[in-house]
């Protein structure tokens, strides 16, 4: 018997306080009084009794008690050989995980990963444990540590591939944890498989508990036919005033061998149009179909592949609206020259993503219904009253966004300063020396943030001969200065919505930034900005997070009613369409398309033993045979655990000895 904290074992010097207290134990003695004593013989009285132990059974438990409780501390364990020898070949942990990613629905790829589960459940010994993960991008414990066979069988039974792409790296972490904290002596992970290529990121920071035996089963084929259907492309136009909608979508056959394929196009649930298509060993083809004219918003269009032995890549799901035009109203001054909102109103037109409808009005005409109606309103060097700055002030509060460029006459009232972003002073003249210059843009802004990569636009090209000087406001947020540090670009959030303050002028009165490359997609930046505006994405793949507005309802492709998701955010988990209504189900319904990583379609197969190398540290993943082998003190005690047995007694005696200790007082009393 060795022990792993030794010291503890000073502690069993507290097994004399016992002894002490039944020694020095002293009884009440009645005393009787005599008439006289005086013909009696004097003998000194000597009490023998207070120093004999009367009741050993009652002191041994109490030692009982101590020592159990102190050895429990030391830790103690057995070293001896043959108990090792006995540890090799003991109970095992084992951890079977099993791949569910989409590549496994390949023919009888799942039946095969079944059976071999089920083979790995059935060779478990009396004493032995086992977990089930299962696992594709992620990975989850379907069953954790247990020895019946009858509910491992029926956890496996239950699995069924999901619509997600392989990754090693999670299940075996996983299964790193689940043996750590395992207290028997041998431990392993069972790895079914069909052992994807992509699967595997070179370790992903992967590396299993010293000892742990990785054994892989593949259960691939040796020669694949397969081909998936690609991501499609959508080409708009217009036509008779409608928009139509135009899909190329395309194929790629993974095989070694020719493939003839038909791809369908359907809309809404109506089959549009079919086209075959010949495709060349381990090649891609593609095809278009004829355009059409989308119904609403959200018009679902899936395009499918033909059948073959891998279902999920044989459809890809997309959703497509009519585009929202964006309407911006550019407020002039009134008699002011139409030239100066030409270049504003032109770089709005040119724009596709959104399409812009541009309105151009002066100050006195704009009636209150067409500021309600804008989604961005834009003052172009134009005085404004308090009445109609009021007007403004309940708009961006709404959620709309107000764009005020500060030339020679645009002013602001004071009375309603809790909306512009700065106070416009005098003017800065720039014209004698150097002009000014942009810098110090706000990057991680999104109007500039299309601008942060090399070759993206250059704002120092342009120069700036006259420019307000301004006083920005506590709350507000510079974006962009000029090469003085005077403020060139200024944001405030007001209510909803938002304000900027453009400091210059958007024609060549003041700099010539109208004519250089980068101020139209910044026009469209700060529009798209202003205006909150998102571009809903055709497709999104399976594993993507959505963000979704808290206590909203979603509906999964499969039916499933996912009531008020709280988090803010929705893991895609299936194939198809989801949908998503704001506002606890009474909002405006949203389809968002998922779609299959398409990646996971190439079943080209590594080395299994690849996995278990990278996993184990060791080639084969099979445990190290000589000295290496060999169980530390640590872990000899860990796997045995002789001291939670020793703690249990001596509390259990504990606990007994005042009923004891009662029932010999009660028999002496």
């Amino acid at each position: 018997m060795s022990f792993l904290t030794p010291l503890f074992l000073a502690g069993l010097a507290a097994i004399a306080v016992p002894v002490i207290i039944h020694l020095i134990q002293k009884e009440r003695k009645q005393v009787v009084a005599f008439p006289s004593l005086m013909f009696l013989r004097k003998i000194p009285y000597q009490s023998v009794q207070r120093r004999r132990i009367r009741n050993w059974p009652l002191l041994l438990l109490r030692l009982a008690a101590l020592a159990l409780i102190v050895l429990a501390f030391a830790r103690p364990f057995l070293r001896r050989e043959s108990l090792a020898a006995a540890a090799a070949g003991g109970a095992r942990e084992v951890v079977i995980l099993l791949d569910r990613s989409y590549s496994l629905g390949y023919g009888d790829r799942w039946e095969r990963a079944i059976a071999a589960a089920k083979d790995a459940v059935n060779g478990l010994g009396p004493v032995d444990r086992a977990s089930v993960v299962l696992f594709d991008t992620g990975a989850e414990v379907a069953l954790r540590s247990t020895g019946d066979k009858a509910r491992l069988t029926a956890v496996l039974e239950a699995a069924a591939p999901g619509a997600a792409a392989t990754r090693y790296g999670p299940a075996l972490k996983l299964a790193g944890s689940l043996l750590a904290e395992s207290g028997l002596p041998n431990r392993d992970v069972l790895l079914v498989s069909d052992f994807q290529r992509l699967g595997w990121q070179g370790g992903d920071g992967v590396r299993l508990p010293e000892g742990v035996v990785v054994t892989p089963v593949a259960v691939g084929d040796a020669e694949v036919v397969n081909a998936s259907v690609m991501p499609v492309v959508l080409h708009r136009t217009a036509f008779s005033g409608q928009e139509r909608v135009a899909v190329t979508a395309g194929a790629l056959n993974h095989a070694a061998r020719p493939a003839r394929v038909t791809l369908t196009l359907e809309v809404d649930g109506r089959t549009i149009e079919n086209r075959p298509l010949t495709l060349e060993p381990r090649t891609a083809g593609t095809v278009s179909f004829t355009p059409f004219t989308p119904a609403s918003a959200f018009t679902r269009g899936t395009v499918r592949l033909s059948e073959d032995l891998l279902a999920r890549d044989n459809a890809f799901h997309f959703v497509v609206s009519p585009r929202e035009r964006l309407k911006v109203l550019i407020v002039e001054r009134p008699g002011g020259s139409r030239a100066a909102s030409l270049y504003l109103a032109q770089a709005l037109a040119l724009s596709e993503t959104p399409p812009f409808e541009v309105v151009r009005k002066t100050m006195d005409t704009v009636a209150p219904g067409e500021i309600d109606a804008a989604a961005v309103i834009v003052l172009n060097d134009v005085p404004v009253s308090q009445a109609a700055a009021e007007r403004l002030g309940a708009f961006v509060r709404q959620g709309g966004g107000l764009f005020v460029a500060f030339g020679e006459r645009g002013a602001w009232p004071a009375a309603v300063g809790d909306v512009m972003p700065v106070t416009a002073g005098a003017t800065a003249d720039r014209t004698r020396g150097s002009a000014g210059r942009l810098g110090a843009l706000e990057y991680a802004h999104p109007v500039f943030e299309g601008f942060r990569a090399p070759r993206s636009g250059d704002f120092s090209a342009a120069r700036f001969y006259n420019y307000r000087a301004v006083t920005v406001a506590p709350d507000a947020q510079i974006l962009a200065r000029y090469d003085d540090g005077a403020p060139a670009l200024v944001e405030r959030r007001v209510g909803q919505g938002r304000v900027m303050a453009w400091t210059s002028t958007l024609d060549v009165a003041w700099n010539d930034l109208a004519l250089k490359p980068v101020f139209l997609p910044f026009i469209h930046r700060v529009a798209t900005t202003l205006a909150a505006y998102t571009q809903q994405p055709a497709s999104v793949k399976v594993g993507d997070v959505l963000p979704v507005p808290s206590g909203s309802f979603v509906v999964t492709p499969s039916g499933e009613r996912l009531a008020q998701v709280d988090t803010g955010a929705l893991e895609l988990r299936e194939q198809g369409f989801y949908e998503i209504r704001a506002g606890g189900g009474a909002g405006e319904v949203r389809t968002v398309a998922s779609n299959v990583d398409l990646a996971e379609s190439d079943l080209t197969a590594m080395e299994p033993g690849d996995v278990a190398a990278g996993a184990t540290g060791r080639a084969g993943g099979a445990t190290a045979a000589g000295p290496a082998a060999v169980l530390t003190d640590a872990e000899r005690e860990r796997t045995q655990r002789v001291w939670w047995y020793l703690l249990f007694a001596g509390l259990v005696l504990l606990a007994v000895e005042p009923v004891a200790a009662n029932a010999v007082r009660t028999r002496y009393v």
